[in-house]
């Protein structure tokens, strides 16, 4: 036991460093913002757009973005001909931030030819935490439903059944896409762009009614949409997008649901967005998922913010938006309707062209021409080219080799690729084709930095061969240029190329080679990754340039998660002063039963062929932690609660001596390792409860046990910093404390210690006045209050405890019996009387006998009586009372975001309801009988109580963990269990 316990001890402190260790590497090894800032073209201007009904709403408004007009550009007096683009801001969001999406889509309508235009609007929803507060999304739903109508109202003078585009950011997203709970918005809404929002489930779940809200929008979108969910045979990596269900079944008018003509786009910032990871950012619901880093054209990654003013990206979602829209025949402009359509051309704009060209293109054999025969090639022009080149490659001269690479420099702006039938020219004996398809959808444009663009196309000829039987040659054309121009070739057989590579353990630290040194020319490899299922799992792969014709070069990783539509993701390599190192990891857990053998997670490695590289591959541990601490930090509250109350349990049945050391730390108790076990135990407990089906299902959190552990013992050591930090408040800063309480609330020090005094001896009035604040104002205002006052309470008793303990220990001294027991409750009276006595230099002698005799007396009497020690009872038990005040404070924290949101409502005379207010008034009527009672008593029961506690604790790690806001209703029943556990006994103890 004494082992296990200093392993424990270990575990402890390695956990809370790797978890800071995770947090330090998440916020400093973090790729730079390579987005460009988006400039305003003129002066922003918004103009208020009345609502009808907008009374409701006094706080929200709607606005109409214009821009370089001096006169207001009021909708509802003028003729509106564009297209309508909603944006509807997320958690303190600002309706200001329209104006990059707004301003770019100007500029684009004044060189667009056709008179494609866009009409942007706003919502002002006075920048409320709708992320922290659950109460606000029903309010602005129906807001936004309300400003829906109003545009489309202006609207119906043009089109019959117009359609508006909603654009959400943050929880704007989740707005958006809960709109289409109702079927007559729905049926107006054209196409959805969620941007860096939770779609399926909260950051943090705090509280029931975000909760509710997200529990009824899926559940409404379940019967009026088709969900898409991963299943075993998903593999997105052999097909760049796989057809959705709804799109598919939009062809059977009957089978299909309701709103699938709805067009849903939702997008994720990649690794620099710390607020949504990008694993929350997709739905079963979307049409199409995409993380900027791999839409082309962006190929970075956004932070939460600047995805809304990244130019890059901007620019992207307005190409979309324009290519959408169609000009009807009085110049008005309208969304098309025909969701086939869109979704091809979001596509195009978000990930690539997934359909094969039916035109052909016509060539002349007066250009240049050239057939090369070798498997390697690589030609430059680096003066650039007055006209274009034509390269043929053979079809059917390399039968052996299945694979061809091939990449091209600065021609990714025109069709490139081509498969095409060769023919010898009669007069002059050249080789050429007269007529090419193009092969333009094979093409994968590659993020390259600020170096000419590059695009690669990866083809299999034995496929193409067999396929396209009168195709010769595979074509590719240079086009004309003043710039450095060429291609690389590279063909190959795969089982050369493809390497099978097992994820290692956690625990293994040793580097493995994959290829230890690749040919001069080399292209493309690729590595199949099997064992990679878990979002905190990392691998680290490692790319060493050997040798290089040139000390600049370029390497470009794609990762693909097949069971993961949306998720590729970028990233370049250019020099050998950065580290030549990727990490690799998935967004989301994979399906139940899925199989990464057979469907393995991908790396695409493109290198620069003027290069050799040894690739090599080891377990990425500060990744992995960065990913922990990301992934799971919802987690913490429900550990540290489940710390909290299996230390409590340890306190309840353990009684502290009066006068001895270990009463004087209040901290004792927290370096515990039995809550482990109860970590271990529910991970056993869920399955039966699973298979009974008896109880509620648990949580469906199917991850490894070592992410619990680690989070538990983290939260232990959290803890334990905790109570060492209230300890030395009590001790240090109570004083301090108790002054700002007196400013705080206005009193004096001499009314303050009056009201102290009676909240001391008469804990019932402390009762009423906590709840009374919590009813009369909210309860986050009430639990402030009653943690002051406890915490006064506390701090004034310790000060009192530890001065009676010093003038014992100090009497002891002056008595040559320091190592005695220190006397407690009329020995400390009588202690002082003696002490007095000599600091006035009085020698009665017969007072002196009398304090002998007495104290003589009493130690017979305990050593007769065979008497234990007085125990620690009512606010002298400082450990039982820390660990109270921490839940206490817990609870505060639990409630702090709707209390802000509160606060800030009551500017504007709005009553938001208060989802924490029934656990809160139970929490204070039992802290007020806890006082009431001097508890906690000696008494009996004490493992009734245990066993429910360990009760409350296995409860908070099977429903708790993501579920944060039903830890209100546990330290509820916590506090309810001891109040009536102590007044139960007592009252039984009187009345036998």
């Amino acid at each position: 036991m004494f082992m296990f316990r200093n392993c424990a001890v270990l575990l402890v402190i390695g956990s809370i460093c790797c978890f800071i260790y995770g947090i330090i590497n998440l916020y400093v090894d973090v790729e730079p913002n390579a987005c460009r800032m988006t400039y305003m073209f003129g002066q922003p201007m918004f103009s208020r757009v009345r609502t009808k009904n907008g009374e409701l709403f006094p706080n929200y408004r709607l606005f109409y973005y214009y821009e370089e007009v001096r006169d207001p550009a009021d909708p509802l007096t003028r003729r509106m001909t564009g297209a309508p683009v909603i944006f509807v801001p997320g958690n303190s969001g600002s309706y200001k931030q329209v104006r990059s999406l707004a301003s770019v889509a100007l500029r684009k309508a004044l060189s667009n030819e056709v008179g494609i235009h866009l009409d942007y609007y706003t919502i002002d929803y006075d920048e409320e935490l709708s992320a922290l507060y659950g109460g606000y999304l029903h309010h602005q739903r129906r807001y936004l439903k309300l400003c829906i109508r109003t545009i489309l109202s202006l609207y119906k003078v043009h089109s019959e059944q117009p359609s508006i585009v909603l654009i959400g950011h943050s929880m704007g997203g989740k707005l958006a896409q809960s709109v289409l709970t109702d079927l007559n918005i729905g049926q107006h809404i054209n196409t959805i762009i969620s941007i860096s929002t939770p779609l399926d489930q909260p950051v943090v779940n705090l509280d029931a009614q975000l909760n509710a809200f997200y529990a009824q929008t899926d559940s409404a979108l379940s019967k009026t949409r088709t969900a898409t969910l991963p299943t075993t045979r998903t593999n997105v990596c052999n097909s760049l997008h796989q057809k959705p269900p709804n799109v598919q079944n939009m062809a059977l008018q009957e089978t299909s649901a309701k709103l699938d003509n709805v067009l849903i786009i939702s997008t994720g910032g990649g690794n620099r967005d710390l607020l949504v990871r990008p694993g929350l950012t997709t739905s079963k619901y979307n049409d199409l998922h995409a993380m900027t880093s791999a839409i082309p054209r962006v190929s970075l990654s956004c932070d939460h913010l600047s995805a809304v003013w990244c130019l890059q990206f901007i620019q992207a979602i307005n190409g979309f938006l324009f290519s959408i829209a169609q000009v009807r025949a009085d110049r008005s402009v309208i969304f098309g309707i025909e969701k086939q359509r869109n979704l091809q051309l979001a596509l195009s704009h978000f990930m690539k062209p997934t359909t094969r060209p039916h035109h052909t293109m016509s060539l002349s054999v007066a250009n240049n021409w050239n057939e090369e025969r070798r498997l390697v090639i690589n030609k430059y022009f680096a003066n650039g080219l007055k006209t274009s080149f034509f390269e043929l490659i053979g079809l059917k001269r390399h039968k052996r080799y299945k694979k061809l690479a091939i990449e091209t420099l600065n021609a990714d702006e025109s069709e490139w690729l081509f498969g095409c039938t060769a023919q010898i020219h009669k007069e002059t004996g050249q080789t050429y084709c007269e007529r090419a398809t193009p092969l333009i959808h094979l093409v994968q444009r590659l993020p390259n930095r600020e170096r000419e663009p590059r695009s690669i196309a990866v083809l299999d000829l034995h496929n193409l061969r067999n396929t396209y039987l009168e195709w010769t040659h595979v074509l590719v054309r240079i086009p004309a240029g003043s710039g450095h121009l060429g291609y690389n070739l590279d063909i190959y057989d795969p089982r050369e190329r493809y390497v099978d590579i097992r994820l290692p353990r956690w625990y293994s630290f040793a580097r493995k080679v994959a290829v230890n040194e690749t040919l001069q020319g080399t292209l493309h490899y690729r590595l199949h990754i099997s064992d990679l299922f878990d979002p905190y799992q990392s691998l680290r792969v490692i790319i060493e340039p050997l040798k290089c014709l040139n000390p600049q070069y370029r390497v470009t990783a794609r990762l693909c998660v097949p069971w993961a539509a949306g998720f590729e993701r970028f990233q370049t390599l250019t020099s050998p002063e950065e580290k030549p190192q990727l990490y690799a990891n998935v967004p989301t857990l994979l399906p139940k039963y899925y199989n990464t053998t057979l469907n393995p997670v991908t790396i695409d490695l493109y290198l620069d062929p003027i290069c050799r590289y040894r690739i090599s591959y080891e377990y990425g541990y500060s990744s992995a932690l960065s990913r922990l601490v990301l992934e799971f930090y919802g987690w913490l509250p429900a550990h540290l609660a489940c710390v909290l109350l299996i230390v409590l349990r340890k306190k309840v049945s353990t009684d502290q001596e009066v006068g001895s050391f270990i009463s004087l730390k209040p901290y004792t108790g927290f370096l515990q390792y039995t809550s482990l076990f109860v970590v271990t135990a529910c991970r056993l407990l869920k399955k039966l409860i699973l298979s009974s089906r008896v109880l509620p299902a648990p949580e469906p959190l199917d991850y490894s046990i070592n992410v619990s552990i680690l989070i538990h013992c983290a939260a232990i050591a959290v803890t334990l910093v905790a109570a060492l930090g209230t300890w030395l408040a009590l001790s240090l800063y109570g004083n301090a404390f108790y002054c700002l309480a007196m400013r705080l609330t206005r009193h004096s020090q001499g009314s303050s210690n009056i009201l102290i005094s009676v909240m001391t001896h008469l804990p019932i009035t402390y009762g009423i006045l906590t709840i009374a604040t919590a009813i009369g104002t909210y309860s986050g205002v009430g639990l402030l209050l009653a943690f002051v006052f406890y915490f006064l309470m506390l701090s004034n008793a310790y000060k009192d405890y530890l001065e009676d303990f010093l003038w014992e220990k100090a009497a002891n001294l002056v008595r040559g019996t320091l190592g005695e027991p220190a006397a407690t409750g009329a020995g400390s009276q009588e202690t002082g009387d003696i002490l007095s006595a000599m600091d006035d230099g009085h020698s009665d002698d017969n007072k002196q006998q009398q304090q002998e005799d007495k104290e003589e007396e009493m130690e017979a009497a305990q050593k007769g009586n065979g008497a234990d020690s007085e125990p620690c009872l009512g606010l002298q038990n400082f450990p039982f009372h820390v660990i109270l005040l921490l839940m206490l404070l817990m609870q505060l924290l639990l409630n702090a975001p709707s209390t802000l949101a509160w606060v800030r409502s009551r500017r504007h005379g709005i009553d938001l309801p208060d989802p924490g207010l029934q656990p809160s008034i139970v929490i204070l009527v039992s802290l007020s009988l806890l006082l009431q009672f001097r508890a906690p008593q000696k008494c009996s029961g004490h493992w009734m109580i245990s066993i429910l506690l360990y009760v409350l604790a296995g409860i908070v790690l099977l429903y708790c963990q993501a579920a944060i806001y039903r830890l209100n209703f546990v330290f509820a029943g916590a506090f309810a269990l001891l109040s009536a556990h102590q007044g139960l006994l007592i009252l039984w103890h009187r009345l036998a």
